[in-house]
């Protein structure tokens, strides 16, 4: 079997090995697909703080189960799964509470460990979710960044806010839909660029705002009036993005980081202090996310009608890059396609 990784920045190697075997408590799981994330991009560059080379990439999978190990209950061959690509030690105090997405050990599969740009992976059911037998596969992909969206809501008190959500390309469409399927009041997404503003119109959500000429703070006020927003969510992570958020926020709102800044970002703390605006970290997801994000896909809650705005084959992952470093305006979800469907 063929598997991509990532050696050097800039620098994708392919490894021709042997199918891996499985233990009794283990699946092989036959990848179908798996997505190009914003950190896979980083990873590519050279920028990623956080992984090593080399390592095998890829964390947004659809894949089928291939063979069950002899103490495997829970899972059957021909499955459709998705896999949640966290590593959590599961004795540190945030694991205890439930928290493993901020593990004091935290490693990602396809960032800190190999990944699933695989024909074939063999891994723990532990990190498998189960989705409907006859859930596209597209849709089955598309689960991890949907519960990255999932989880940002809930980091704040989203039920009958006013959100508004910067960034509409991959997260940030995904983050205003789980906003909405999740019951907060009303729903804003901004972004400079008018085909991801169209595209999240088409997606259903209703309040889309070029701020390129208004700015965020005016977008805000005209969509919720004078109660302004209630949970603001930087999904683009930009120097620009976090002051606009800061600008545009009002006393008692809340901030959500979840957008990957790449630089440091200096902090007037008194902006934050005395007007008691809540700065809130989101990392990831938590188990319950994945599994919200499965029923969204599933019911056609959260709309991926034309996500996929690219496709590439396993052989040509160097390709998908560099289409994605010369056209990154173009790019909502480019899809790698590994095995048969």
């Amino acid at each position: 079997m063929k598997k991509a990784i990532f050696s050097a920045p800039y620098k994708i190697d392919f490894q021709n090995v042997d199918i891996p075997s499985i233990t009794p408590d283990e699946v092989l799981l036959r990848i179908i697909s798996i997505g190009v994330c914003g950190s896979d991009i980083q990873m590519y560059h050279g920028l990623h703080k956080y992984m090593t080379y080399p390592v095998v990439p890829g964390h947004e999978v659809s894949a089928v189960v291939e063979k069950v190990g002899a103490n495997v209950k829970d899972f059957k061959v021909g499955d459709r799964v998705t896999v949640e690509p966290q590593i959590y030690c599961g004795e540190c105090y945030p694991c205890t509470i439930g928290r493993f997405n901020v593990c004091e050990n935290l490693k990602v599969k396809g960032v800190h460990a190999d990944g699933f740009a695989a024909e074939y992976v063999a891994t723990e059911p532990s990190y498998l979710h189960h989705c409907p037998a006859d859930m596209d596969f597209d849709k089955i992909t598309l689960v991890e960044p949907l519960a990255v969206g999932v989880g940002s809501v809930k980091r704040a008190h989203y039920k009958g806010a006013n959100v508004a959500v910067i960034g509409a390309g991959t997260i940030g469409n995904l983050i205003a839909q789980s906003a909405q399927a999740l019951g907060a009041g009303k729903v804003l997404v901004t972004d400079f660029l008018d085909s991801k503003l169209d595209y999240a119109k088409e997606c259903g959500i209703e309040n889309c705002v070029n701020t390129k000429d208004i700015g965020l703070a005016k977008a805000i006020e005209n969509t919720f009036g004078k109660r302004k927003a209630d949970v603001i969510i930087d999904a683009a992570a930009t120097r620009g993005s976090f002051m606009s958020a800061l600008d545009a926020s009002r006393p008692s709102s809340e901030i959500v980081i979840t957008g990957n800044y790449k630089q440091p970002m200096e902090l007037e703390i008194p902006r934050l202090q005395r007007r008691e605006v809540n700065l809130i970290g989101h990392m990831m997801y938590v188990r319950e996310d994945f599994a919200d994000a499965i029923r969204f896909l599933a019911k056609g809650t959260v709309n991926t009608n034309g996500f996929v705005s690219q496709r590439f084959a396993l052989n040509d992952f160097d390709a998908a890059f560099k289409f994605i470093d010369e056209h990154p305006n173009d790019v909502m979800k480019a899809v790698i396609d590994i095995g048969s469907r």
